[in-house]
């Protein structure tokens, strides 16, 4: 067996937790958890959206993203609407206060992302991001 598929599971998933603890250390600033981050940057994004599509996006289960949308919407930074034809479906939308807020924060998270990646060439970024998405795809193989 292979020793260095431990290794690797072990760099991902502090990678992974280094790097969501300092994103999520500056966003409490903002009293905003990540997942409420991830939808109001989508929504700011992308627009008016379905709930399930948020969900798919931002990598959460549709019982977390009904949670994370209640909170936002407690909080005024987003509306929710039935769909017009069929009325299982909602879709959410950023209120004027959501969109001022992701609007106001979202530069300071990219320039976050500067500071955290510094040490890091552009290379390097295009490889490891290439390498990622590779591993992610052998992960997702139907043939394992």
């Amino acid at each position: 067996m292979d020793r260095n598929n431990l290794k690797l599971v072990i760099a991902l998933a502090r990678t992974h937790n280094a790097l969501f603890g300092k994103i999520e250390k500056r966003l409490r600033k903002h009293n905003l958890s990540i997942s409420e981050f991830g939808v109001l940057e989508f929504l700011f994004h992308k627009g008016r959206q379905p709930v399930q599509v948020i969900a798919e996006k931002i990598l959460v289960t549709s019982g977390t993203i009904t949670y994370v949308i209640d909170k936002l919407a407690k909080k005024n930074l987003v509306t929710r609407e039935k769909c017009s034809e069929d009325k299982r479906r909602f879709y959410v939308d950023l209120t004027d206060e959501g969109r001022a807020l992701i609007a106001e924060i979202f530069p300071y998270h990219e320039k976050h992302l500067e500071e955290l990646f510094m040490g890091v060439d552009p290379k390097s970024k295009k490889d490891i991001i290439e390498s990622l998405f590779r591993l992610k795809d052998s992960i997702e193989d139907e043939n394992k």
